[in-house]
Parts: C-alpha cells; structure tokens; sequence
C-alpha cells in the first residue's frame, strides 16, 4: 500500500480539479476564437440606396457606409 502524507493528499485533490478546469476553459476560449465571423455579425440593408452590409458590433441600428442613412438589422 502506498502511504501517502495528508499534505499531499490536500495538494492533489485540490490542483486536479483545478487543472482540469483551467485546462477546459483554456479549450472553450480557444474554440470560441474560431468561430465564423458570421456568427457574430449583424446583417444591415439600406433603405435607400439597398446596399446590404455586415457589421460584427451588436447594434440595432446602424449607419450605411454608402449613403449614411440610418438602418435597422435585418438579422442579428
């Protein structure tokens, strides 16, 4: 049998969760990086002149880089 110190009991069974969940949150962070811009994005069309543009900013309006009218997002 392994005999083993309750010092490092305590260090083991607190760093491996700690590990593990730094570990994760590393990965989510990482695949959340990569994730298409167009996910991300609002899509805008102009009321007047009909230019259809994207931005990534969470807006529900938004100016046209045509014409300068002010638009709502057609999808978010």
């Amino acid at each position: 049998m392994i005999s083993l110190e309750l010092g490092t009991i305590m260090v083991v069974f607190v760093s491996v969760p700690l590990l593990v969940t730094a570990i994760l949150a590393l990965v989510y962070n990482f695949r959340n990086m990569h994730h298409p811009m167009r996910e991300r994005e609002s899509i805008y069309e102009c009321s007047r002149c009909g230019h259809v543009y994207a931005f990534a900013r969470s807006r529900p309006m938004d100016r046209c880089p045509r014409c300068g009218n002010l638009n709502e997002a057609v999808r978010t």
